[in-house]
């Protein structure tokens, strides 16, 4: 097959660096964390490859120890809002975060989320495969996404960091006409890795989970546009004045419903494997009136759902400059994950 009919594989290696550039180099791939090592000057291995897709980007690394720490300063000052996932291959690493205190290894998965503060220290050179992944990308296949920690060794975590494992051997070599359904299945094996494997020692022992995720989960599980508060004030055994204080900062139940389900549709819309017509889309995800979806969508997103199909679904999701440098197209990728 033709070169240029495979999904590129970009790459950074510290090696063709002098020694005191190289981790000044590596550490400007990122922007959303402060970046430092426990041992300053020296040598400072980090080689990395990485893949774009759509909504994601892929990479398999091995960097020696370093510290990246999503702290208040960074918190306030980076708009970064997508989630980081790190499946480590070997070695060990130790997450923080306000209420965690968890050490991670090989096989474990650690589901970052960026709108909350987190700290991440490697002690040694470690081997590691990532994704940064767009917030609406997954909540349009997982619903709205509060998670951040290591994940439970559940069936869906096995499996989702097997297939990672496999995944970066063959990325090298998959067509560009792959990474649509690539893409999407990648997604959904994560957001049934989050939903099956919430991170552990979030919820005191003893204790029920709080009645805004069982309201959170309950809505999730509905059929597109079935949602009925009172079947769900009744299933959830509370009140509506305790629903509207659960959401509260989702403007109410319906708005999160709505939100939830239009995420879905723009995703659906920009699909380009998913050619149903705006309209069966719609109803599909409980819209059943053109014109009022017509208004919504846009509002809600700022173009239409026939410019979104006409501008996306058949092209690249990154467009940046084949002659970029890899930092550039690196923080590029991550900069579009929106």
């Amino acid at each position: 097959m033709d070169r240029s009919q495979i999904i590129e594989t970009h790459g950074f290696d510290s090696e063709t660096l002098p020694t005191d550039q190289q981790f000044a180099a590596w550490a400007s791939f990122t922007a959303h964390s402060e970046v430092s090592r426990p041992a300053d000057g020296g040598p400072f291995h980090a080689s990395a490859r990485f893949w774009r897709l759509d909504g994601m980007l892929v990479s398999a690394q091995t960097v020696d120890a370093f510290c990246m720490d999503r702290n208040a300063a960074y918190l306030s000052a980076t708009a970064a809002s997508h989630f980081m996932v790190v499946v480590p291959r070997d070695g060990r690493s130790h997450f923080t975060a306000p209420g965690i205190d968890q050490d991670c290894q090989a096989g474990d998965v650690i589901f970052a989320n960026l709108r909350m503060l987190g700290r991440c220290d490697n002690a040694d050179r470690q081997q590691t495969i990532a994704i940064s992944i767009a917030t609406s990308f997954l909540e349009a296949a997982a619903g709205r996404i509060e998670v951040h920690g290591r994940l439970r060794r559940s069936p869906e975590t096995r499996l989702f960091v097997s297939f990672m494992a496999a995944l970066v051997q063959q990325l090298p070599y998959t067509p560009q006409t792959a990474v649509a359904s690539l893409s999407r299945i990648l997604r959904d094996l994560l957001a049934n890795a989050v939903l099956s494997g919430a991170p552990e020692d979030t919820t005191p022992q003893g204790r029920s989970p709080s009645l805004s995720a069982r309201a959170r989960a309950y809505v999730d599980a509905q059929p597109p546009g079935e949602l009925d508060m009172q079947r769900m004030v009744q299933s959830l055994a509370t009140t509506r004045s305790s629903l509207y204080r659960a959401f509260r900062d989702d403007g109410g139940v319906a708005a999160y419903d709505r939100l939830r389900r239009l995420r879905r549709l723009h995703r659906a819309v920009a699909d380009p494997l998913d050619r149903r017509s705006l309209t069966e889309l719609g109803v599909d995800h409980g819209f059943p009136d053109p014109p009022n979806l017509a208004r919504l969508f846009r509002r809600t997103f700022g173009y239409s759902m026939s410019e979104l199909r006409a501008q996306l679904a058949f092209a690249p999701i990154h467009n940046a400059s084949p002659t970029s440098s890899a930092v550039e197209l690196y923080r590029k990728a991550v900069g579009d994950l929106v």
